[in-house]
């Protein structure tokens, strides 16, 4: 295997993985989620492959990938979740029961929603730099982001197992959770350019 092309993979993935372990780390942590780990896991592969194959495709011109800036606009999606997770109140049985119910729908849905929002923009990466590999590059380039995958859900999940962090998270879980989503929406937005598109063009 080119030395070179595993180097690039592997820079790449951590460069535009790395910041997902604190949402992974919520994600597994939550009480309702603690029977659900393979449903997660898969729903986080699903997700970061569909993102790669979006990218693979816009390379080879497969498919027509929106200006970097409209990509943006995925991250109003962990905004509005954020905003429903700070306003949700936790004692409303009622709501607790159906939620119960429908958690393994809702959560994969979730976690998929939050996976593509938060490599939205790593389509910018991803796009230019499949344009310079060869096919057999590519598949390298694959194998080494699901080993990556692999590990950084193994060291999200390993994290929920720290007691102290645990507890912390589990009394102000409701917030944390809903500013972290707040944050990445607009982290997201900003690394699109999408403020600075949208002044732009309310400028004119």
């Amino acid at each position: 295997m080119p030395m070179k092309t595993i180097l690039t993979a592997v820079i790449t993935y951590l460069v535009t993985s790395i910041d997902e372990i604190p949402i992974l780390f919520l994600i597994y942590k939550k009480a309702d989620n603690k029977n659900n780990g393979i449903v997660i896991t898969a729903t986080y592969f699903v997700g970061t492959f569909l993102l790669i194959a979006a990218g693979i495709a816009g390379a080879f011109g497969l498919i027509q990938i929106p200006a970097q800036w409209m990509i943006g606009f995925v991250g109003l999606i962990p905004i509005v979740m954020g905003i429903r997770s700070l306003l949700n109140d936790d004692d409303d049985e009622e709501e607790k029961a159906i939620a119960t119910l429908q958690k393994i729908k809702t959560r994969w849905l979730q976690v998929l929603i939050v996976t593509i929002s938060l490599g939205a923009d790593d389509l910018g990466v991803y796009i230019p730099l499949f344009t310079t590999l060869s096919q057999g590059e590519v598949i390298i380039m694959l194998i080494i982001f699901a080993l990556g995958t692999t590990g950084l859900c193994i060291v999200s999940y390993q994290l929920t197992r720290i007691d102290g962090l645990s507890l912390f998270i589990e009394k102000y879980e409701r917030f944390i959770i809903g500013i972290t989503f707040i944050i990445i929406g607009i982290f997201v937005m900003v690394e699109s350019k999408t403020f600075i598109a949208l002044s732009e063009i309310f400028q004119h």
